[in-house]
């Protein structure tokens, strides 16, 4: 079944016991720790939450433990290792942290890299030695850690001619892929010999750093960019409703045209399926079928029909309550906010961060739902 958990509260202390999570401020980036016991969000503000997750399935029994204020502005990117632990943050300030937890304190480590105008995205490769970030100063930065000055470094990658909201490292750390607002898609090499060479087998996939390997234009631009866990796809979502599956390799795309709303997150669940989240908060699962990607389900549609009448449909019953809901006044609002958990299929606003847990997706958007789905 759909679950709607929409909660508010404002907490200060760390031993507090909440009454909920989530301000109206609404969430922004949200990433839990490799086995969820731990969460870290962003509330659309300058500070970083990290909470220990007793139950996943019931956000108002977690527990605030700590609060990183290293960060002076809007957070734009989290992330963090299930290898080493550690989590990446970047924000509109142009800065940028690898955060370390010892002694019962998270750390941070700035990332010298010099931008001229605030990061979008980041994103940590699978061993948690490299990284990618992408500016609004078109910068594609590469970070690692230099092991002669102990400090993280960045390499930038020449490749936008405008600013990078999305991109990501595929599985082998050689290769990474990026959008950018110049309606252009690239996969560049991002091979760093002191970090990769003790991990290659074939050193002839190795190329030089920063030289383009394959570029795809949507003629729109790019919301969001992933590749399958294999490595050997990669995944890109256009605001013009074009999902752009690319073999890189072979340099070649295949262009699926979608009939709903443009994307605005793509999630790999396998070699030849991902997941579609939607500016209209539906998601879709595409599936691969011979040489043709199709839509396997509607997962909103799906589950909501599972769930009965209760979970509710895009009809009239849903949006005469949100309707009703919009129109209360403010107080009505965080009452009903600390006390609900209402069946729908419909986030408020746009989805603002996915993870998955097994056969469970948590989803939350920019208004501060947080919305559980059984896939």
């Amino acid at each position: 079944s759909i679950i709607i958990l929409y909660i508010i509260s404002k907490m200060s202390k760390a031993n507090e016991k909440p009454a909920g999570l989530f301000l109206l401020e609404g969430i922004s980036c949200m990433v839990f720790n490799k086995d969820f016991t731990q969460v870290a969000l962003s509330k659309k503000d300058n500070l970083i939450y990290i909470y220990s997750v007793k139950d996943f399935m019931k956000p108002d029994s977690w527990q605030l433990l700590h609060t990183l204020d290293s960060h002076v502005q809007y957070v734009s990117g989290l992330d963090w290792n299930a290898h080493t632990n550690e989590i990446l943050s970047c924000s509109y300030d142009k800065t940028s942290f690898v955060w370390e937890f010892s002694n019962n304190k998270w750390t941070p480590s700035n990332v010298v890299v010099t931008t001229k105008l605030g990061y979008l995205c980041c994103k940590w490769n699978s061993r948690g030695d490299k990284f990618c970030e992408g500016t609004s100063s078109k910068h594609l930065y590469i970070g690692y850690y230099n092991t002669e000055s102990k400090w993280w470094m960045g390499r930038n990658i020449k490749a936008h001619k405008s600013s990078v909201v999305t991109c990501e490292i595929d599985p082998s750390s050689l290769f990474v892929i990026s959008g950018s607002t110049d309606l252009r898609v690239y996969v560049s090499s991002c091979y760093i010999p002191a970090v990769d060479d003790s991990y290659i087998k074939d050193k002839s996939l190795a190329k030089e750093f920063g030289t383009p390997i394959y570029e795809f234009r949507p003629n729109s631009w790019l919301n969001s960019v992933t590749w399958t866990p294999s490595g050997n796809l990669g995944i890109a979502a256009a605001q013009n409703s074009i999902i752009a599956v690319i073999n890189y390799k072979d340099s070649k795309t295949d262009e699926i045209k979608c009939k709903h709303s443009p994307v605005t997150k793509v999630i790999p669940s396998g070699d030849n399926s991902f997941y579609a989240v939607c500016y209209d908060r539906n998601i879709v699962e595409y599936e691969k079928k011979g040489d043709k990607w199709d839509i396997k389900r509607t997962i909103t549609t799906d589950t909501a029909k599972k769930s009965g009448p209760a979970a509710g449909g895009r009809g009239s019953a849903v949006s005469d309550a949100l309707k009703k809901f919009q129109t209360m006044g403010q107080q009505k609002k965080e009452n009903l906010a600390v006390t609900s958990k209402q069946s729908s299929h419909l986030h408020q606003s746009i989805i603002s961060s996915v993870n998955i847990k097994g056969k469970d997706m948590i989803t939350t958007d920019v208004s501060g739902f947080v919305k559980y789905w059984k896939l």
